[in-house]
């Protein structure tokens, strides 16, 4: 089911993956263990068709994933190490958004959204926000969503890190339930008895290389039979006790100092065991505990990697939630059947219809984000009252007439700039949840974020301008053209805030960070709208500054608002905003795109 031949992947001088290979038959639960950087990440990722390796090739159900990434996507289910949810989408907004962008049609997707639900025993709490959920509750939804579209294969990094013992169990019964049903699962973990549980086959990474392979049971004997092993009750002892046994052994000793134990291989049996206990005992060591088992998956981690590994102990189960290691049943074959279904790659309305679903995600999360409520509406209302109080003077007696007739443009354009800005902070913020590394897993059109995302912020933009308008009339704002001139000057105004959020879309991808994101895409517009015709005139500013002011892209779409809506057919100011727009668009758009097909990297 998956085939990885020869794979290597580099990150500048660092070499992630040199020349991993191993095969997952169908139905069959892989445990990827490795140290901390020892590539396990790396390696889900190119599964899951987020990266592209350097070299190799690597096939899922027989799909190429780097030929046929789109194929490929619809055979997985990823749940990366946090729970990449929407927080403020219900439960069921959530797997039905996923199951949309999986292509399937309303009733389905909302007949699975149901069905993963009961499964996960979280009906209940469906149409509640995913914000008012506990850390099992959204790792159980997390790996819901992974089940919407039918996977083939679902690749699970890390994920019970962070959950408490009976979340973790139940989480252990999903994974040997879907496998039993035919799904193969590739599982990173930093709990070696998670692996030990669960896993048919190991494949152990270190530095990039796959250093052993095999079954637990088998990793096992390639370490040696018996292992020694001594609980001391004072940890000072613990020097002085491995010079006494360390004889005994036939390898290298283990000492994890945290559980006070001396462990160490040994053939010596009964003999080995009863030596040790009279040597401690003579030198006036304590003993806790003292006996011989069967190595571990830790002894075999220690004695592959030279490492012992980072398993919580404490978050173990306690003898009263521990289950029985899973038996799995023979798997049925749907390998065929689902790649008919992944085949051919969905175009056209599907595209459109993934667009439609992110735009709506977006305008939901604004409406239920009071911040944001208030931002689009108040917050236009009062720049609109607070400059006019301010600058009506001192406008009014350089130009004569009603300052609201000059200030209602500047303030339309301030405020999709102020919207636009939102774009590279949301981004930034799907980037940090791991939102877009599971939209990227997804079959879906891959512009849809970026153009859902954008539109969205325009839709948010034309509300905000009807708030704008409406109070301005209230204020005493006139029309002074016709209808269609005032038309032009909104569609005008919507375009330069549509290209200017792809301004801040690049940014948002290229920090990957929101606050620096608000503060890289703010720092050179603020500047742009303070320098510009949109509260006072150009005329009144220092005459070192008027030039460019006059010539920047925000006073020149201020001037074509104001020429549509006073009808005084000064047309190269429209034209000149029609060029900077398209022109952002166009550059900062390319841009976007390329960032973001990299942003997850």
């Amino acid at each position: 089911m998956i085939e990885v031949e020869d794979v290597s992947k580099s990150f500048g001088q660092t070499r992630a993956l040199d020349g991993v290979s191993f095969g997952v038959g169908e139905g069959e639960i892989l445990g990827l263990l490795g140290p901390n950087g020892a590539g396990k990440t790396t390696l889900v990722r190119i599964l899951a068709t987020l990266l592209v390796p350097d070299r190799g090739t690597v096939r899922i159900g027989r799909v190429d994933v780097r030929r046929e990434p789109s194929a490929a996507r619809r055979l997985l289910g990823l749940a990366g190490q946090a729970a990449a949810l929407d927080e403020l989408l219900t439960g069921r907004e959530n797997l039905e958004l996923i199951g949309r962008l999986y292509g399937l049609g309303g009733s389905e997707r909302r007949s699975r959204a149901r069905e993963v639900l009961e499964r996960f025993d979280l009906s209940a709490a469906g149409e509640r926000a995913v914000r008012t959920y506990s850390g099992g509750m959204r790792r159980r939804l997390d790996l819901a969503a992974t089940l919407v579209g039918h996977p083939l294969v679902l690749l699970l990094d890390e994920p019970t890190a962070g959950l408490d013992p009976r979340s973790r169990i139940e989480l252990w019964r999903f994974v040997d339930e879907v496998a039993t049903e035919g799904t193969t699962v590739v599982l990173t973990s930093q709990y070696l008895e998670e692996v030990e549980r669960l896993a048919q086959k190991i494949v152990v990474i270190d530095q990039g290389r796959v250093i052993a392979q095999g079954s637990p049971e088998g990793l096992k004997r390639q370490i040696g039979g018996d292992v020694l092993q001594a609980r001391l009750v004072e940890r000072g002892d613990l020097d002085a006790g491995l010079a006494l046994v360390a004889d005994l052994g036939d390898g290298s000793p283990q000492v994890d100092v945290e559980r006070q134990q001396i462990s160490l291989p040994t053939t010596g049996g009964t003999t080995a065991l009863l030596t040790a206990g009279s040597r401690l005992e003579e030198a006036g060591i304590v003993l806790a505990d003292l006996g011989i088992c069967r190595p571990s998956l830790d002894d075999v981690f220690f004695a592959l990697t030279g490492q012992v590994a980072t398993d919580d102990r404490d978050s173990r189960a306690t003898p009263d939630t521990a289950v029985a290691a899973p038996q799995h049943r023979p798997a049925p074959a749907r390998t065929r059947d689902v790649l008919a279904a992944a085949s051919p790659p969905r175009v056209g309305s599907g595209a459109l219809s993934d667009m439609i679903g992110i735009t709506r995600r977006y305008l939901v999360r604004f409406s239920r984000t009071p911040q944001l409520v208030f931002f689009g509406t108040v917050q236009p209302v009062l720049f609109l009252v607070g400059l006019s109080v301010v600058f009506r003077g001192l406008v009014e007696a350089r130009l004569g007439g009603h300052y609201i007739q000059y200030l209602l443009p500047g303030v339309l354009i301030m405020n999709v700039i102020l919207f636009a800005g939102t774009t590279g902070v949301g981004l930034a913020e799907d980037l940090q949840a791991g939102v877009i590394d599971r939209f990227r897993s997804l079959p879906m059109a891959r512009s849809a974020v970026l153009v859902g995302r954008t539109v969205a912020d325009l839709a948010r933009n034309a509300a905000s301008m009807t708030v704008i308008v409406v109070v301005g009339l209230a204020m005493g704002f006139h029309l002074h053209a016709s209808v269609a001139a005032a038309l032009v000057a909104v569609l005008l105004a919507l375009f330069f805030g549509y290209a200017t959020s792809w301004v801040f879309a690049a940014v948002g991808l290229a920090v990957k960070d929101p606050q620096t994101a608000q503060f890289i895409g703010f720092a050179p517009v603020l500047p742009l709208v303070y320098l510009s015709g949109a509260w006072i005139p150009v005329a009144a500013m220092a005459s070192g500054v008027q030039t460019f002011a006059r010539n920047q892209p925000v006073n020149v779409t201020v001037e074509a608002v104001r020429t549509l809506v006073e009808g005084t057919h000064a047309y190269h100011w429209i034209w000149q905003s029609l060029a900077w727009s398209g022109g952002l668009l166009g550059v900062f758009g390319l841009l976007a795109v390329r960032l973001y097909r990299r942003a997850a990297s």
